[in-house]
């Protein structure tokens, strides 16, 4: 008997439902948040999605897909809780896929802004945080963007694919940022973003009425911090090679010069990168490993054969150069900067433990700039395409 009842009892309780179930109709889903500083506050920008704009069915209005509800305060949580003044629904983060910071709050310092997104239980810790590079992060979340109705959703999706096939940029999430702030031996960096073209006619909707749109974002750079400030952008070329030295590249393009005005183009299909730390007579020596794989994608000079093993033997030798520059311009910044973004501090901290005790307070300031840095680069080109010599005509 008391098992029978104890078994209704459980059937019961499955079928009690979600206690805590909210109808979309009674929510604000956020898409995207921008958080700017201004006269000593916070402005944040909340984008939110209108379901009914984006939905299969052709829409029956001209409003936006989405709109932008703000607020203003002393914390990111008095802010947040200021717009409900206007907003007609309780915003829900569930589905949040962009943090854009601006440039003026990330030099400020961004733990704070990150402690709020942290304590929401609602929240994921897998968005995407950038920094509106030279702007306000509310202009980027009020951009029309051609293809994908959903501007952030265009942007992440912009950033996920330029981080696999354009070797500047480098997409973290929020647990990414918090293990770096966190952890020791390593300082944090992260993507810029900015408007290009006119910036006027971003907001309107004329912006994708045109076969280019007047107005565009475009992922310029990355944001070199020390600890919850930002410090500094990294060149193209830095770009290029801390993403190489930290284990990002996927693949990117080369142009190596053959010609007048003419290049032949490597593509680079697979990187893999490795740290090595010694300690010599007691001073920190970094020696860092790169097998890279590469393809021949073009190849207009008539005097480069590239059915000749001597031919590719060179550019080889010509592609691995262009990456130990690319590597070494980034380590110059960093050490300039007194910023160590490529972990090298991290990994003495793992393997010389004793010696990371006593450096780890002054390793940014102190060590890590005088470290000697050695590059050992082995590049292998794979496949020259469908054809050997140039098909031009001499």
């Amino acid at each position: 008997m008391i098992y029978r009842i104890t078994l209704i009892g459980l059937c019961l309780l499955m079928l009690a439902g979600c206690w805590s179930r909210r109808e979309l109709d009674e929510l604000l889903v956020v898409v995207g948040i921008g958080v700017d500083w201004e006269e000593g506050e916070y402005l944040v920008s909340f984008q939110t999605v209108n379901p009914s704009e984006i939905s299969m069915q052709k829409s029956t209005s001209d409003r936006p897909p989405v709109t932008l509800f703000q607020g203003r305060g002393k914390s990111v949580f008095e802010a947040a809780r200021s717009l409900t003044a206007e907003a007609p629904r309780k915003v829900y983060m569930g589905h949040l896929q962009l943090l854009i910071l601006s440039e003026t709050l990330a030099k400020k310092g961004i733990n704070d802004v990150l402690d709020g997104m942290l304590r929401d239980n609602e929240a994921r810790m897998d968005f995407h945080i950038e920094i509106a590079r030279g702007m306000k992060a509310e202009k980027l979340l009020k951009l029309y963007t051609p293809l994908e109705k959903l501007p952030t959703h265009s942007m992440q999706r912009s950033l996920i694919t330029s981080e696999k096939a354009w070797a500047p940029t480098v997409s973290v999430t929020l647990d990414e940022v918090m293990n770096r702030l966190s952890g020791e031996g390593f300082e944090l960096a992260l993507p810029g973003i900015q408007l290009i073209g006119d910036r006027a006619l971003s907001e309107s909707k004329t912006n994708i009425e045109k076969f280019q749109p007047p107005s565009r974002f475009r992922y310029m750079g990355i944001a070199a911090f020390k600890e919850d400030k930002m410090i500094g952008w990294l060149s193209e070329k830095e770009s290029k090679g801390y993403t190489d030295i930290t284990d990002n590249l996927t693949s990117t393009s080369i142009e190596l010069a053959c010609g007048d005005r003419k290049y032949t183009g490597i593509e680079v299909i697979s990187s893999k990168s490795k740290l090595e730390t010694k300690l010599r007579n007691g001073k920190p020596e970094i020696i860092v490993h790169i097998l890279t794989e590469a393809n021949i994608v073009d190849s207009p000079c008539m005097d480069v054969d590239v059915t000749d093993p001597a031919t590719i033997n060179r550019l080889q030798e010509e592609t691995a150069q262009v990456l130990k520059s690319n590597a070494e311009a980034a380590v110059r910044r960093a050490k300039r900067m007194k910023s160590d973004i490529l972990g090298f501090g991290n990994k003495f901290g793992k393997e010389h433990p004793g010696y990371w005790k006593q450096v780890e307070d002054s390793w940014n300031d102190q060590y890590f700039p005088l470290a000697k840095v050695e590059f050992d680069i082995e590049l292998y080109i794979r496949k020259t395409g469908t054809t050997g010599k140039s098909t031009l005509k001499k």
